[in-house]
């Protein structure tokens, strides 16, 4: 590997960060241009490849955990990350190393020159992903979707198996502003022959997917038709009950909070099924060992235990009517993105936020706190203007009976987490 001084990784984390400018670009082109400069190492192993509007990073910390526990070596991309860039690519659990990082963003930094192409920061962090799985010669990659799936950088793979986990809205300006127009975007990443999962979504976009799948000619893998889920426990210790892909499990214990856990869970050993053929590792034992061991930091976790702390990266409506079915009553703090939903965001959460607490998080994306207060309207609220001084308010409020809540945003979320962790000595994050 490259020796780099600190002036060449200074420039180098400098030319990433800066990326960032290009905006959201969808289409293949470029990637498809860094891959063919570099080999094209995204050919180089199998991939599990995962769409969907929430529950995408779990399903894939659940296939993980079952993976691992069955002994093979796994490579998992996913976005974006909550405290480090470097936790977007996990090696067996593990975020890659600053050296492996920056020897590989100086490869794709010379090979999109080479290609005269200027890369969005998505495209260029998957390239990285692609060529760093490559490098560890894992067993299986787990690939996550940015955003939609027909143009979405990474779907320029061949998986062995794929999976939609739910269609609501989000990224309506990119995707449509119907739940159709949103799950014909997901289901571009169909591919002839690739076993296709599919959560539990409404009629009308199962339809859409449906016809995708049928002018593709790939086999679909459908809850409550080839595969079912029932729920048990509650949400902080959920359980599932299992039929399908020739399994039956009983009460499985989660490691992941949250009721609507148990469908990505279900979606996750649906896929874990489909891929015994190739994996004969995945066994019955090893599915449970690994459901009950998943951990994913920031999805409705425990932080801190003195007053209860938990944060949830719930960015758009669907998430927070998983986070408000979870938490009866508690004190709230919300900092969200300008381009989300955030006074249907609000509608759902202020009913379970006593108080409910306004803020911002550091970086030009966030809404500014004057116009979510003016969205905040009809619903009681305390403002500040800095993350830090919204923290020390709320752990003043905070109690065993009424837990703190940090949501809205995960760089709200990932901001919050290191102030937590720095000033309340609260548990740093594990994969």
């Amino acid at each position: 590997m490259i020796a780099h001084t600190s002036g060449s990784a200074t420039a180098l984390r400098a030319y990433l960060d800066s990326l960032i400018v290009h905006g959201v670009k969808l289409g293949l082109h470029n990637i498809e241009q860094l891959m063919a400069h570099i080999g094209s190492p995204h050919y180089k192993y199998p991939v599990v490849h995962v769409a969907g509007t929430n529950g995408k990073g779990s399903t894939l910390t659940f296939l993980n955990a079952i993976l691992r526990k069955a002994g093979y070596h796994t490579g998992r991309f996913t976005s974006p990350h909550l405290t480090e860039v470097n936790e977007r690519f996990l090696i067996d659990d593990c975020p890659i190393s600053d050296e492996t990082l920056l020897d590989n963003l100086a490869c794709l930094k010379s090979a999109a020159e080479t290609a005269s192409i200027a890369p969005t920061y998505f495209e260029m962090n998957t390239a990285i992903a692609f060529r760093c799985f490559a490098q560890h010669a894992v067993d299986v990659a787990l690939v996550e979707v940015g955003m939609g799936g027909r143009f979405d950088a990474t779907n320029v793979v061949t998986p062995q198996a794929c999976a939609i986990t739910t269609i609501d809205y989000d990224h309506t300006q990119y995707l449509g502003d119907t739940l159709e127009q949103i799950a014909f975007e997901k289901a571009g990443i169909l591919k002839p022959g690739v076993p296709a999962v599919v959560g539990e979504v409404p009629p009308g976009p199962l339809t859409v997917i449906e016809a995708q799948a049928q002018r593709k000619s790939a086999r679909l893998l459908r809850f409550d038709e080839e595969y079912g889920a029932t729920p048990g426990g509650d949400a902080l210790r959920p359980r599932l009950s299992y039929q399908g892909m020739d399994m039956v499990i009983d009460d499985a214990p989660l490691g992941l909070s949250g009721m609507h856990q148990v469908n990505n869970a279900a979606v996750a050993v649906t896929l874990a099924g489909a891929l015994r053929d190739s994996f004969s590792g995945i066994s019955l034992p090893a599915i449970q060992a690994g459901l009950a061991s998943a951990q994913w930091p920031a999805r409705l976790e425990q932080v801190l235990d003195s007053p209860p702390v938990i944060m949830d990266v719930a960015h758009n409506p669907a998430g927070c009517r998983a986070v408000a079915d979870a938490l009866k009553q508690c004190v709230t703090i919300f900092s969200v993105s300008s381009d989300k939903d955030a006074a249907r965001m609000l509608e759902i959460l202020a009913p379970i936020s006593d108080p409910l607490i306004l803020t911002e998080y550091t970086g030009g994306r966030c809404l500014p706190l004057q116009e979510l207060q003016t969205l905040a309207g009809p619903y009681s609220h305390e403002a500040y203007p800095l993350l830090s001084q919204a923290i020390e308010a709320g752990m003043r409020l905070a109690n065993n009976d009424k837990p703190l809540l940090i949501t809205g945003s995960i760089y709200a979320v990932g901001e919050a987490r290191s102030l937590l962790v720095e000033r309340f000595d609260a548990r740093p994050v594990v994969f």
